[in-house]
């Protein structure tokens, strides 16, 4: 069965053509905004996925980033292609979100089977002022 071992959201996720080794940078744990809406100007959305050689090598997938029930970013056009290979390497680059307020954020990507990779990230609001009274 299909399934992912892998899944994170960083500023920048790229792989190496000759050695097919992907590097990553600013994995995002959670975010404090000054205010909101906010906008993210780069999202790069990581699955390692991982397969038995008797399962199908090709999928087809729909990539979501949601809050708070309101979809942000939406793309069916994800191709999952094994080959002859038991491992695959997914790289969803988002070039630009506004999300409107705070809460979990969610990018996931669904394989047309129904397996799911999701990642979630805290959009937190500024950080409130607390002054001590005399």
């Amino acid at each position: 069965m299909v399934r992912p071992k892998l899944c994170f959201v960083a500023s920048g996720v790229t792989r190496d053509a000759d050695t097919n080794a992907i590097s990553a940078y600013n994995i995002l744990e959670g975010i404090r905004a000054a205010g909101v809406p906010v906008f993210i100007q780069n999202v790069s959305f990581f699955v390692l996925w991982e397969r038995d050689p008797t399962d199908n090598p090709n999928y087809a997938g729909t990539f979501t980033a949601a809050i708070g029930g309101q979809t942000l970013v939406t793309n069916a056009g994800v191709v999952v292609n094994f080959g002859d290979k038991t491992k695959h390497r997914t790289i969803v680059n988002v070039n630009g979100m506004v999300v409107p307020t705070v809460g979990l954020l969610t990018l996931a990507l669904v394989l047309d089977n129904g397996v799911r990779a999701e990642y979630t990230i805290a959009i937190e609001g500024p950080q409130a002022n607390v002054q001590a009274q005399a």
